[in-house]
């Protein structure tokens, strides 16, 4: 997570989920929240991996 657009806290969730769920599983575990700032953040993830080549049910990228 190399946004700075997100305070501490909400980077922390973000990641957390990403650990816990998979990207694709986190962006719509933060949509169905209501957390759209996160979910923008996780969906900018998804991106990166797209730019990797990963598919989207993939482990996270460790940075």
């Amino acid at each position: 997570m190399a946004s700075q657009s997100l305070d501490k806290n909400k980077r922390a969730i973000a990641q957390n989920l990403i650990d816990t769920c998979g990207l694709q599983r986190a962006y719509h575990a933060a949509k169905q929240y209501g957390w759209t700032d996160i979910a923008e953040e996780i969906e900018s993830e998804i991106e990166k991996s797209r730019s990797y080549g990963r598919r989207r049910t993939d482990p996270p990228v460790q940075h």
